[in-house]
């Protein structure tokens, strides 16, 4: 009887997550087509199909210009198909095959610096997205500007044997220039070398040393458990120093939206080169498991989840790879210094080796996530 209890409150939670999970990521979406959509409609480009959701329709309609809006049943992205592609991921037709009045209107006729900025558009309006969530939610809970002071060493930790004492102003973690605590832990995050050079203030003197970090398990905002790197130290008192400003709250948002980018770009580049381990690398049910435990801790939660995924979203579409938005932003780059359109063949052969990358990258993400609740 138990048993049977334990797996309807699994699957009841399942439900929810991906019920969570379609909505967050259906909001995410909808922002990154209608970038493109928004920017198209201004070159007027036609826009013959715009899809949250891939494979058949649900339901849909069309608007006064033709276009057919649409929610399909696949929640794991979304399309705008314009008129002069091929298919879903922009690759073209022969352009010959248009009349003269559609060519006008086609996506592939126009200058390289439209196409460009209409593919740009998406991961933009992400990234316009993260910022504004993300000032609402520092706007709301207020933020912390800690400087980079050792309020505490915990005993026998790495921080310890190296000799850094309360008080001590960390300048310094490699290469990085720490202005806040909280960069401290942002360093950390991406750099998975084992030793890391430390410099730090004491006295008005400069020192330097160096240390391993130690691996502990912790818990994230959400409570579930994760590994983390340590030094073994904490911050000064941080309770007097919260704020709440919107200016200041506009000036962390932009920080952190640059930040989530970058580690997204570095982290990928470390799993590629050998340094990070691909079971590091997410998936869609870990995303719906993280969906649902925002939706619980209410709005607010939901908004600062969202805002972190449209972040990642638009760094991994800003990756040169076929099919995606990088990928043709690569190509373009291409024809303008070859001064020349790259041929539909190429064109061809270079989507299938951007499909092939996102799908190996997907099944290691599913395979991770599966792996993962056992």
């Amino acid at each position: 009887m138990e048993l049977i209890s334990n797996l309807i409150y699994q699957l009841g939670g399942g439900i929810y997550n991906l019920l969570s999970f379609s909505l967050i990521i259906s909001v995410i979406v909808f922002v990154h087509e209608y970038g493109h959509y928004i920017i198209a409609k201004a070159y007027k480009v036609k826009v013959e199909s715009f899809s949250i959701g891939f494979g058949p329709g649900i339901f849909g309609f069309y608007d006064k210009s033709g276009t057919r809006w649409k929610l399909s049943a696949i929640p794991l992205g979304g399309y705008v198909k314009m008129l002069g592609d091929n298919n879903a991921a922009s690759i073209p037709i022969d352009q010959q095959e248009l009349t003269e009045e559609e060519k006008s209107y086609s996506l592939h006729t126009k200058p390289r610096y439209q196409k460009a900025a209409i593919v740009f558009a998406g991961p933009f309006a992400n990234m316009i997205f993260a910022i504004i969530a993300l000032t609402i939610f520092f706007s709301v809970v207020g933020y912390y500007h800690t400087p980079p002071v050792i309020g505490k060493v915990i005993e026998g930790s790495a921080a310890k044997q190296a000799g850094l004492l309360p008080g001590d102003t960390i300048t310094q973690i490699n290469e990085h220039k720490i202005k806040y605590f909280e960069d401290i832990s942002r360093v950390m995050m991406s750099n998975p070398e084992t030793k890391i050079e430390i410099k730090y203030s004491r006295n008005n003197e400069e020192y330097s040393t160096s240390l391993t970090p130690l691996t502990i398990e912790d818990k994230d905002i959400f409570g579930n458990i994760i590994e983390r790197k340590t030094i073994g130290i904490t911050s000064v008192n941080i309770k007097e120093l919260k704020q709440s400003s919107f200016l200041g709250a506009v000036s962390l948002s932009v920080s952190e939206t640059y930040h989530t980018m970058c580690l997204t770009i570095k982290a990928l580049f470390q799993i590629i080169v050998g340094k990070r381990s691909v079971n590091e690398i997410g998936g869609p049910i870990k995303i719906a498991k993280y969906s649902g435990q925002s939706a619980k801790k209410g709005f607010i939660m939901v908004l600062y989840f969202m805002a972190i995924i449209s972040a990642n979203l638009a760094a991994i579409n800003l990756l040169p790879i076929p099919l995606l938005d990088g990928g043709h932003l690569f190509h373009y780059i291409i024809e303008a210094v070859i001064r020349r359109d790259l041929s539909l063949k190429y064109q061809k052969y270079a989507a299938t080796f951007g499909a092939s990358v996102l799908f190996l990258l997907m099944a290691i993400a599913i395979s991770n996530d599966i792996r993962h609740l056992f």
